[in-house]
C-alpha cells in the first residue's frame, strides 16, 4: 500500500499486511523511539529515511 509519510512528504510503500518485507522492519527502534513516535506521529508509520533520522537523533 502506498503511503504519504507524515513527516516528509514523501511516498513510501507500506506493507503492513507482510511486515517481515517491509523496509521498517529492518530499522531497530529503541523504547525512546517507539515513544516518540507514538507521541507525535498517530500513525507511526513513517518512511525508513524519516525512521533512520529520528533513530540517529536518539543516540
Amino acid at each position: 500500500m502506498e503511503k504519504i509519510c507524515p513527516r516528509c512528504g514523501r511516498p513510501f510503500e507500506c506493507r503492513h499486511d507482510d511486515i517481515a518485507n517491509c523496509e521498517c522492519s529492518r530499522v531497530p527502534l529503541s523504547a525512546k523511539v517507539r515513544a516518540y513516535l507514538k507521541a507525535h506521529f498517530q500513525d507511526r508509520c513513517l518512511c525508513k529515511d524519516c525512521l533512520l533520522e529520528i533513530v540517529r537523533m536518539f543516540r
